[in-house]
């Protein structure tokens, strides 16, 4: 459901088991963000435990991306704390290392464009409330010292199209 994470659990649950027929190694499901920012705190679970569900059961990553930029400190902070204890609550811990929270899908468009995804302040917000569940930063990671600073952060992986101009430690002024 990528971009915008608003679409059905069937259209999710039908979008991941495609990306597993065509071999997808990772499923990224995007929250529905706006339904937990208007209290539908249920619906978020439902898909957080089906689409987890799914992705085990077939030995795939899953990736919860959680829009940073569109949530207030306190929302991120509680949508961490529930996938969490979604995931706390009905895996094994053995499982919890496939399991991720992500910022963003870089494609998120901010007002006066500010920061659309992996900023210090929204990563550390979720390395302290999805523990023990591993951070990916996305959207906003593009130069070389973004990239340490993420890493020294504590995420275990990086989502970034500057990959060739991190490595070269080159900076990008690449959105996405």
């Amino acid at each position: 459901d990528f971009p915008e994470g608003k679409s059905s659990l069937e259209t999710k649950i039908k979008e991941a088991n495609e990306a597993i027929e065509n071999g997808a190694d990772d499923l990224d499901f995007v929250c529905n963000y706006e339904a937990f920012k208007n209290g539908d705190t249920a619906l978020v679970k439902q898909e957080v435990l089906i689409g987890t569900q799914i992705g085990l059961a077939n030995n795939k990553t899953v990736k919860w991306i959680i829009e940073t930029a569109a949530l207030t400190d306190k929302e991120i902070i509680q949508l961490c704390v529930l996938i969490k204890n979604v995931i706390i609550s009905n895996f094994k811990e053995d499982d919890y290392a496939s399991v991720f929270v992500k910022s963003s899908t870089g494609f998120y468009k901010t007002e006066n464009n500010l920061p659309n995804g992996a900023t210090v302040p929204s990563i550390i917000m979720m390395l302290e409330n999805a523990s023990p569940l591993p951070i990916k930063a996305a959207g906003g990671v593009r130069s070389y010292e973004d990239a340490i600073q993420m890493i020294r952060l504590g995420v275990k992986r990086i989502g970034t199209s500057a990959a060739k101009a991190i490595a070269n430690r080159e900076n990008t002024t690449n959105q996405y």
